[in-house]
C-alpha cells in the first residue's frame, strides 16, 4: 500500500466590496473584490492598490462585455479607475437626526 493520502482545506473568508473598474482599453467591469487577504492589512478597496503587491487583482460576480456571474484577474496596470460602491449600512449614529421644524413650532408644541 502507499502513503496515506492528505487531505487540505483551504477555508477562505470573504469581505466583499461592490466596485465599478474602468480598465486603460475604455471597457467597464461591474462586480467584487475581496479586502481579506493573507499578506496585508487591507480595510479599503484603494489599499488593494496601494498595500499588496500582487499584481493582479480578482474580482468575482463580475459584469463586464454583457456577460455576468463571472470571475475575472485583472493586471492592476490595465486599471484606469476604480469606483468603490458605498453600500454598507451607516451606524445609527452616523445617520442624520430627523427634521424637527423650526424653533418656533418646537416651543408652540412644548
Amino acid at each position: 500500500m502507499g502513503a496515506p493520502m492528505t487531505v487540505k482545506i483551504i477555508s477562505r473568508r470573504i469581505d466583499a466590496r461592490k466596485v465599478t473598474i474602468k480598465l486603460v482599453d475604455g471597457s467597464l467591469v461591474q462586480g467584487k473584490v475581496n479586502l481579506l487577504h493573507d499578506e496585508a492589512v487591507v480595510q479599503r478597496v484603494s489599499d488593494i492598490f496601494t498595500k499588496l503587491a500582487d499584481p493582479f487583482i480578482v474580482v468575482f460576480d463580475a459584469t463586464a462585455e454583457g456577460k455576468s456571474g463571472r470571475v475575472l484577474i485583472l493586471n492592476k496596470r490595465a486599471v484606469a479607475w476604480v469606483s468603490p460602491e458605498d453600500d454598507l449600512p451607516r451606524p445609527e449614529s452616523d445617520k442624520p437626526e430627523e427634521p424637527r421644524g423650526s424653533l418656533m413650532d418646537r416651543l408652540r408644541s412644548g
